[in-house]
């Protein structure tokens, strides 16, 4: 247990140290309130986060893209009313801010993070913190600068309000888990202890709107039930891709799935693929078109793919083999894909995707695919329209 923690603290300085590499540094300390409603279970939950966002202001290209986001690390608790045998659930976040409104006085900003968490357990006396989730976060953020020119005490204050969608996923690749989503409202504070310097320091580069095609292939294994064995599963996916803007671009791409697990055998507890019956190839393959939505951030490209089945031969039944109602049936016709790419080279790129039915997760994979970045160009220069800031010593100081 205490391996678990010692790892999540290193992960979290390590990620403080590199941001703070960035030449133009800026602290905010933050901490907040949360009251939210559990969507799985049902109940109340309470808690609180306090953390620290670092404002990028030029060092990368893709900050101007986005128009100069933060990123954050919070170390949060919550208290769950239900689920019966949670008690209090903390998590470590490394989030991004994307600015959608900015001026000198009010800051809109979207929200989206993940990280990593544990729950401490009902009962008469709290047992250890046990299994480790993984935690997924958006939302959105509003700040309120308490004064709109720089060098005042007050500029160095903010009110910050907004709200949250939350999952906790028990982090095993088996499909038989219980996810846990909540949504929240959070009202805090925020306190920037330097706002000196503040120069935009490097030019922006000039970028390609690059058309392109390229493929991956990804695979692991995953289990139906959990007292069984692990089987494989893999992805080959292949697509064509449209920057619409600097930061977003669109893609159709067509997949093949294998799912080993979808061999014919009768689950005593997880019942409900038992209508398969014999173990059939056909059984374990399907194929889909999706449309992908997908962000750009310099080497990472995050994005979410929605998909139809062309072909599949599992067709789950309204009910299973005793009675009860099988949910989800979503999955007779549609998946999704939430895909992170890193780019090694304009070419080459490791690749990791979690498939989901909606909000129930069929398994993970990792892999490598290559790109053909050259397959249509065109030259731009994405920040012409942005109004850069100026440095002014006076101004930024704080006496």
């Amino acid at each position: 247990m205490i391996k678990r923690i010692l790892c999540a603290l290193s992960l979290l300085l390590a990620t403080t140290l590199w941001v703070n590499a960035q030449q133009n540094t800026i602290f905010r300390a933050k901490a907040e309130g949360h009251y939210g409603w559990n969507l799985t279970d049902k109940g109340n939950v309470v808690g609180g986060e306090v953390g620290m966002e670092l404002p990028l202001y030029g060092n990368h290209n893709w900050e101007y893209t986005y128009h100069f986001p933060s990123v954050g690390f919070a170390i949060g608790g919550y208290h769950f009313e239900k689920p019966a045998y949670l008690r209090m659930g903390l998590d470590a976040v490394t989030y991004f801010h994307f600015p959608v409104i900015h001026t000198n006085v009010f800051a809109l900003n979207l929200k989206w993070g993940s990280g990593i968490g544990g729950y401490t357990s009902r009962g008469d006396t709290a047992n250890a913190i046990i299994p480790v989730f993984g935690v997924w976060t958006g939302g959105v953020n509003m700040d309120f600068q308490l004064s709109k020119r720089y060098g005042k005490p007050l500029s160095q204050w903010r009110i910050t309000l907004g709200a949250n969608l939350t999952a906790f996923h028990n982090g095993h690749i088996t499909r038989k888990s219980h996810d846990l989503y909540f949504a929240d409202v959070f009202l805090g504070a925020k306190y920037t202890p330097n706002v000196w310097p503040l120069p935009i320091r490097y030019p922006a580069k000039k970028v390609k709107h690059i058309l392109a095609i390229e493929a991956y292939g990804a695979a692991l294994v995953n289990q139906l039930q959990r007292d069984e064995k692990y089987f494989l599963n893999a992805n080959i996916c292949a697509g064509l891709y449209m920057p619409i803007t600097n930061a977003y671009r669109l893609g159709l791409s067509a997949d093949a799935f294998y799912n080993g697990a979808y061999n014919g055998d009768q689950r005593d507890r997880n019942i409900r693929y038992n209508f398969i019956k014999e173990d059939h190839f056909r059984n374990k393959i399907r194929g889909g078109i999706a449309l992908a939505n997908e962000l750009q951030m310099d080497k990472v490209n995050v994005g979410l793919h929605a998909g139809f089945y062309f072909y599949s031969k599992i067709k789950v039944p309204r009910e299973n083999e005793n009675g009860g109602k099988n949910g989800n049936r979503i999955e007779n016709l549609m998946y999704t894909k939430l895909v992170t790419r890193y780019y090694i080279t304009p070419k080459f790129f490791v690749v990791m995707d979690l498939k989901t039915h909606l909000l129930h997760v069929e398994c993970f994979q990792a892999g490598f695919g290559w790109a053909m970045p050259e397959f249509g160009t065109r030259l731009k220069n994405p920040f012409e329209r942005i109004s850069f800031k100026k440095e002014d010593k006076e101004e930024l100081r704080i006496d």
